[in-house]
């Protein structure tokens, strides 16, 4: 499973009218991509190219507290330490 996290575009469902991509999991947990159009600092990131997704329990369901970022499986906290840590 884990080439379909290292490849988003291999992500062949779509949601609604946004087309954003969707990934359902072996033990059912729904990957969502983060939609670039919004406006705060993930929407930001993919914009610049990265590929974002967050985690839902199920489809429909709650957030996990886990996102993907470029093929990698990130709690918000550690992603905000790696890709929006402040210029030294």
């Amino acid at each position: 499973m884990q080439n379909v996290f290292t490849d988003m575009k291999t992500w062949t469902e779509r949601l609604g009218h946004s087309k954003l991509r969707a990934f359902t999991d072996e033990n059912n947990h729904f990957w969502l991509e983060q939609n670039p159009n919004k406006t705060s600092k993930w929407p930001k990131l993919a914009r610049e190219g990265h590929e974002i997704a967050w985690e839902f329990d199920s489809p429909g369901g709650s957030y996990t507290g886990r996102m993907l970022i470029d093929g990698d499986i990130y709690t918000p906290s550690d992603a905000t330490k790696k890709f929006l840590k402040p210029p030294e």
